[in-house]
Parts: C-alpha cells; sequence; structure tokens
C-alpha cells in the first residue's frame, strides 16, 4: 500500500504550512491559550476560506483533508477544531436546511459572517447518543425546545445552533430531529467552560427553557419529504445520531499528529543546542531514545490517520477509524509529555511552549468517543459482538 504523499498532496502540504506558520504563529501565541471570542473567531475564519478549511470550495481528496488538519495543528489546534465545527454546522444547513432557511443562513455560515455549532452531548448524554433527552414538542408551526446541552464546541460564540432534540420517545432514535437555534431571532443561554487545554477552542453549555422555534427550522427531509426514511438512513450510518462521528474522529487524529509533529520538531531543536557536561544533549543515548520513541509513535499515528481517511471515502471504516482515533490522540499525550522530559526545567515553564502543546494534546482523547469507546467499536468490528455492560 502506497503512502507518499503526490505531487499535489505535497505542493498543498508546503504551501498551507507557510501560510499557517507565517500568520498564524503569532495569532496562536496571543490567542490560543485565551478564550475565544466570536469577532476573533470570524476573522480568523475568514482567512481560512482560500485554504479550504471552511468556504464554498473544500477538498475532495480525503488526504489533502488530513494534511490541512495536521498542519493547522503544529501551530494553532484550537483554530482547527473551532473551524471543523464552522465547517460541519455551515454544511449540514446547505445541505438540510428549508429552502428559506438556507437562503437566509448558509452562505452566511460558510463564508464565517456566522458561526455554528452543533448541540448534541448533554448532562446525562455523552458515548451513547441515542439517549437525548432535549425535548422539543411540536404545536402549530412552533417547536418548544426544553433542555440542556453541554461540552458544546463553539456554542458560546456560535450565532446558530444545530440542535438534537426528541420529538417522539416511543420512536427511539427514529424521534431524534435537528432543530436550527438561531441565537439573533430565538436567543438561547450559553456559558463557556473552562478546561484544561485548547482555550481558545469554546466548550460550552447551552440551555433552552420553552423556548420557541419555527418549524421550518429542522433540518432534513425538505427534499425528500419522508423525514422517517431519511432518520432510518441516518441511524444506520451514524449508529442513532445524524452526524457522521468518523469525520469528527479522523479530525481529532489529525490535529493530534500535527500537535505531536512540532513538539518533536521543537524538542529536536533543543536537544542539538542545550549542553551538559561539555556536550549537546542530543548526543546522550537516553535522549536519543527519547527521541526515537517519538518519532516511531508519531509516524506510526501518522499511517494510521491517513489509511483511515481513505477508508472512509471507499465506505465502511469504523474500525479503522476508531484505531485512529485511540492511537493518534494517545501518541500526542505520550509524545508531548516526552518532548518537556527532552526539554528539562525549560519544559515545565509557560514561556516555553511545551506545556501548552501537552494541555492541548490531551483533549483529543476525550472527545468523539473516549479511547475506551473506540475499544468497544474496535472490539464490535473484530468480534461481531457489542460488549457486555457493567
Amino acid at each position: 500500500m502506497e503512502f507518499e504523499f503526490t505531487e499535489e498532496q505535497s505542493m498543498v502540504q508546503r504551501e498551507v504550512r507557510k501560510f499557517i506558520e507565517s500568520e498564524l504563529t503569532e495569532e496562536d501565541r496571543q490567542h490560543g491559550d485565551s478564550p475565544m471570542t466570536p469577532e476573533l473567531a470570524k476573522g480568523l475564519l475568514k482567512r481560512l476560506i482560500p485554504w479550504g478549511y471552511i468556504g464554498p470550495d473544500q477538498p475532495t481528496d480525503p488526504i489533502i483533508e488530513g494534511i490541512l488538519f495536521e498542519e493547522m495543528g503544529r501551530v494553532f489546534p484550537s483554530l482547527a477544531g473551532l473551524a471543523f465545527i464552522a465547517n460541519g454546522a455551515a454544511r449540514y444547513v446547505a445541505q438540510g436546511a428549508h429552502p428559506d432557511v438556507k437562503a437566509r443562513l448558509a452562505n452566511d455560515l460558510l463564508m464565517g459572517e456566522r458561526i455554528g455549532c452543533m448541540g448534541i452531548s448533554e448532562p446525562n448524554v455523552g458515548s451513547d447518543p441515542t439517549g437525548v433527552e432535549c425535548r422539543a414538542e411540536l404545536k402549530g408551526d412552533r417547536y418548544i425546545i426544553n433542555g440542556n446541552k453541554i461540552w458544546i464546541s463553539n456554542g458560546h460564540i456560535a450565532d446558530v445552533a444545530i440542535v438534537i432534540c426528541q420529538t417522539d420517545k416511543s420512536k427511539g432514535p427514529l424521534g431524534f430531529q435537528a432543530i436550527l437555534v438561531d441565537r439573533k431571532e430565538t436567543p438561547f443561554e450559553s456559558r463557556d467552560i473552562e478546561t484544561v487545554g485548547l482555550a481558545a477552542f469554546p466548550n460550552s453549555e447551552l440551555s433552552f427553557h420553552d423556548l420557541e422555534v419555527p418549524a421550518i427550522n429542522r433540518l432534513g427531509g425538505w427534499e425528500t419529504d419522508n423525514q422517517e426514511s431519511l432518520l432510518l438512513k441516518k441511524k444506520e450510518s451514524t449508529k442513532g445520531s445524524p452526524f457522521n462521528f468518523n469525520s469528527a474522529r479522523v479530525m481529532c487524529a489529525s490535529i493530534s499528529c500535527g500537535i505531536a509533529s512540532k513538539a518533536l520538531e521543537e524538542a529536536i531543536e533543543y536537544a542539538k543546542v542545550r549542553k551538559q557536561f561539555g556536550k549537546e544533549i542530543g548526543r546522550f543515548q537516553l535522549v536519543q531514545a527519547l527521541l526515537a520513541d517519538m518519532a516511531m509513535d508519531i509516524e506510526a499515528a501518522r499511517l494510521l490517520t491517513f489509511r483511515a481517511r481513505q477508508k472512509m471515502s471507499r465506505g465502511h471504516a469504523d474500525k479503522e477509524v476508531s484505531i485512529a482515533k485511540a492511537f493518534a490522540t494517545e501518541m500526542g499525550v505520550r509524545v508531548t509529555n516526552k518532548a518537556m522530559e527532552v526539554m528539562g526545567a525549560l519544559g515545565l515553564t509557560r514561556e516555553a511552549g511545551m506545556e501548552k502543546r501537552m494541555r492541548d494534546a490531551r483533549m483529543w482523547v476525550v472527545p468523539d468517543g473516549t479511547s475506551q469507546i473506540q475499544r468497544l467499536i474496535i472490539g464490535k468490528e473484530l468480534t461481531g459482538f457489542t460488549a457486555t455492560r457493567g
């Protein structure tokens, strides 16, 4: 199996790296460890449009998409996550909204004029998205939404939230409905949640109390006019959720590879100039062993991640995606920790920035299915059995 980049893929990698390092390194230094604001987020998103992170023109090559997120992970991992979520919400509106809603919002979302988020997780709903408790009751031409969402990426800065609600509990996952809530049209409450890393990639709690939303804001089924068939198709492809978790999981893996690659580069640079006992520490066997372990880990994770992306583009890839997500995100934690060891006391300082890389790396292990959930998916794919609980 060939894993060398094509000439086009290599060119994209060179050009996007040049852009990110020259224009976004300072942005991450100034804003990457602070709460994001809507104004700053929109300005940054607009700068990413020519590169296909968001906007009307995005790469169809899954390898190029992986390159984009790996490269952003090297420099500004918070922005990588923010752009992924904003783009996903924009695409969902562009593809599934009523024509009137699409005409009003889709272009603004795609062009960074507005920011979107996706509301799935709840206080009692995380690894099992089929247990959604947020309710939407249809009354005339309005949905009345009640419930809370938590750990919602982009939530606090979002202009538009796509909220997964339960409309008919007797139908189970077929009773789910994605409903678009425009904060300008129907304001909802939100608060930012402080986390150990990725400070500029908001994680938020959203609250809906008797919130009235036009029924026209439901997503999906407008073209087929067969909502039950549409939701059944979604259930089969995403196990009860109207979102494709696999795309999010390989995104986490790609960004983790980027964070780790940059950490290794900085550790090597430090090892070449730092001297102890009259020689560069890069000459010491134990330091070289740390660097070698880091390099092996990164190469394995990158190969697994690009393989998963390639397999996804061809069809079913649950096992490959879960392997990539679990291995690459855990690898990011291992590698950044070892990079801190190479740098010694300097690695512990905020000034050096390595401790931020470690905190950012740790954040990607949990979203879109913890490592334990990924292992359950892999186990089921290997055996055909659903693991027993308890």
